[in-house]
């Protein structure tokens, strides 16, 4: 998926369409696809803005800030706890590997 338009260009696409060139033109001139200005003009109708959306690349993680703060809890109230008893007691949607890496690197908790 190509990257968004700058603002930039998205300003002077919508100057120029609202100026009364038609949208084949607008294209043409600034060599972009017809489909991409019908899309940018939805988009200003439906939001206001010329600004793009907001990506949303990457995965959502499995566990939420306040699992995470019950992970930091039980590992501070019983330092030798297992990682599958961890994952049981606290019912967490993840594996041993995936828990340990978390522990690691978002709670930076060490041996």
């Amino acid at each position: 998926m190509p990257a968004p338009l700058s603002v930039d260009l998205r300003k002077r696409i919508m100057y120029a369409y609202n100026s009364g060139i038609p949208v084949k033109q607008v294209a043409e001139q600034f060599y972009v696809g017809v489909d991409s200005i019908y899309k940018l003009i939805k988009h200003v109708n439906k939001t206001g803005s010329v600004h793009p959306k907001p990506l949303n690349n990457g995965r959502k993680p499995k566990v939420t800030e306040k699992q995470l703060e019950k992970i930091r809890q039980t590992i501070q109230a019983q330092p030798k706890i297992t990682l599958a008893r961890l994952i049981k007691e606290l019912e967490l949607p993840v594996g041993t590997s995936a828990l340990s890496k978390i522990i690691n690197t978002k709670l930076k908790l060490r041996k």
